[in-house]
């Protein structure tokens, strides 16, 4: 039997009476001073003035929501319209305008930023993108511009970086072609870093079929609608690498090694050629953005059991010219050809990868030049390790690694 009994408190009358003020105090003091701090800026600012909510009012930029979602999002209907916009940019009447308002959580806090783009009259269309924290501010804070891109387009993705497409004028695709023919080739991704407190260029995770966040999430919505349904098949999609980067037969044979079903967000696939002796890589792809619902596989490593690049690791921003360190199995001397590839898979530059003994498994070191087709900022690319057969001279093992390549 427990030792404590509850007994009822008996209260006299100066206890009483002590109670009473006591609660009367603190509810003076709770009406008083218990709101004091209400109006202070989330930031630490300047005190402003207390908003009254009304039925009409959405949440703005420095509200806390229920979380952060992802992709786009809709901006506060005070500042939604792009003329909204014109007088803070500024614009000019008949040389360039607002174009489009799109809200995001792009620095990764419960805040909305707005991504507004103005268009320019004249050849090339151009594009200029601005982001804006603070967006319900009467001088909302300006964090990130990029200007000039010639028939240029801008989104914010699934990721929650901002996607810009824009004509490389001097690329393989466009170099010579003028007015339509110039077709829109290079895409780029820029995500909110606290260290620089601005948008940085960041690489995609994707090799093949896309290099870029844009044109993986511009196929996403083709396979929505019917088409390329063998970029959900992850067999199919490392087979149609190694034909497209490695010049294999289309007969080649892909084998599951792991993953790649329905419901699986990664998958492993063996590649091999039909010919003797047969060259193989591993390919390993990843669902779009962990997609199992119909997602498309993005092969986002090559790699061969010979052969290694230790130096640069993935995903670097590379400057030519780019020391690139490895091993191999080498045959008089010489491992394969290390190459660079821009954002339209062409090589830009490459050397050959020499062994530091003259047969067998060895290391290598080798300073690659290279040179880009656009000089206004870093692209998405590839630096790639290829070893080659000395019967039939075909490429018979590969290591590709994405990049980002400064101009």
């Amino acid at each position: 039997m427990s030792n404590f009994i509850h007994r009822p408190l008996r209260w006299s009358s100066h206890s009483r009476l002590a109670l009473c003020f006591a609660l009367f105090l603190l509810c003076t003091l709770a009406a008083c001073g218990g709101g004091g701090n209400n109006n202070k800026s989330p930031q630490g600012g300047a005190a402003t003035a207390p908003v009254k909510a009304t039925t009409s009012v959405q949440p703005t930029a420095t509200a806390t929501p229920a979380g952060i979602q992802l992709g786009p999002q809709p901006c506060p209907p005070a500042v939604a319209q792009p003329s909204y916009w014109n007088p803070i940019i500024p614009t000019q009447p008949g040389i360039n305008a607002v174009e489009s308002v799109t809200c995001g959580y792009l620095m990764g806090q419960p805040a909305l930023q707005a991504l507004v783009t103005v268009r320019s009259q004249g050849t090339g269309a151009m594009l200029d993108v601005h982001v804006y924290n603070h967006i319900t501010n009467p001088a909302p804070d300006e964090i990130f511009k990029l200007d000039g891109l010639y028939k240029g387009s801008a989104k914010i993705s699934y990721y929650n970086t901002v996607l810009t497409a824009q004509v490389d004028l001097n690329s393989s695709l466009n170099k010579g072609q003028s007015g339509a023919a110039l077709q829109p080739d290079l895409f780029r991704e820029f995500k909110w870093s606290d260290g620089a407190g601005t948008l940085v260029p960041v690489s995609f995770p994707g090799i093949f079929p896309d290099l870029t966040r844009y044109q993986a999430e511009n196929d996403q919505q083709q396979v929505n609608q019917g088409q390329d349904g063998w970029k959900l098949d992850a067999t199919k999609v490392a087979s149609q690498l190694t034909i497209t980067l490695l010049q294999w037969p289309a007969t080649v044979t892909a084998t599951l090694v792991s993953g790649g079903g329905q419901h699986d967000v990664d998958a492993v696939v063996n590649v091999k050629t039909p010919t003797t002796p047969a060259g193989m890589v591993q390919v390993t792809l990843s669902r779009l953005e962990g997609n199992t619902n119909g997602g498309i596989w993005i092969a986002t490593s090559v790699t061969s059991p010979a052969l290694a690049i230790t130096t640069p690791s993935a995903r670097n921003m590379l400057t030519s010219p780019v020391t690139v360190t490895g091993r191999g199995s080498a045959f008089e001397g010489v491992i394969g050809k290390v190459i660079v590839l821009d954002h339209l898979y062409n090589a830009v530059g490459q050397a050959q990868a020499k062994g530091a003994i003259g047969n067998g498994t060895t290391t290598f070191s080798t300073t690659v030049s290279y040179t880009t087709s656009f000089k206004n900022g870093p692209q998405e690319g590839l630096l790639a390790l290829y070893s080659y057969s000395n019967a039939n001279g075909l490429i018979n093992g590969a290591i590709i690694v994405k990049e980002l390549l400064a101009a």
